[in-house]
């Protein structure tokens, strides 16, 4: 079975969560209260030293961390990571993800949405609004012609994009300026086993 290591309210352990129960895979949960430090154990280390969540122990009792790159292992082979051409581009935009949005997206939504703390990163945070906004505008410009990042289909393209940008309100994004990328995370939310972000059956600490 797999086993995902991962925290209440980790967007990137969202779309592990997420994936898995579309694939119909079984796995257990464990989940972090990540200010306790028990990422940072040598027992959690030695299988993920950058530790972090999420992190994925596999069947064989290999692990692998980095949500992007987990989603490409359990895409392998399914409709949700295409061959050829379609391929580079759910990489393109994955990359995307990593590079473009999520650290201007996540970081708003901790200190203003989470934390509740948005004088401590005053600094920061129009900074990341910039970031931020820019990133929306180019995905409600590339969602104006389809459905889909790639292909006119869901792909793990759309899932690594999907948990910041629907949470980007919590961070004091003004939605509202991108209907194209309202109504697309209207339409990841509706496919079949798509989960929600807060669960009743975490594993582990909650």
């Amino acid at each position: 079975m797999y086993v995902l290591h991962d925290s209440r309210l980790s967007g990137n352990a969202w779309k592990v969560r997420i994936l898995l129960s579309q694939l119909g895979l079984s796995f257990r949960r464990v989940t972090y209260v990540l200010p306790e430090g028990r990422t940072r154990t040598p027992e959690f280390l030695a299988k993920n030293p950058v530790g972090k969540v999420p992190m994925l122990e596999l069947p064989s009792g290999e692990a692998l961390f980095e949500s992007n790159a987990i989603l490409c292992h359990l895409a392998e082979g399914t409709p949700f990571l295409p061959e050829g051409l379609d391929r580079a581009r759910v990489l393109q935009w994955m990359f995307f993800d990593q590079s473009e949005a999520l650290k201007a997206l996540a970081g708003a939504r901790f200190w203003i949405g989470i934390a509740k703390k948005p004088e401590e990163k005053a600094a920061e945070i129009p900074a990341w609004h910039a970031a931020g906004n820019k990133a929306l505008g180019i995905l409600d410009g590339h969602l104006a012609a389809r459905d889909f990042l790639v292909g006119e289909r869901y792909t793990i393209a759309d899932l690594a994009n999907f948990p910041y940008v629907a949470m980007a309100h919590e961070g004091g994004f003004d939605m509202a300026r991108y209907p194209n990328v309202t109504a697309w995370i209207d339409r990841i939310r509706a496919q079949p086993g798509h989960v929600p972000l807060i669960q009743d059956d975490a594993k582990g600490v909650v």
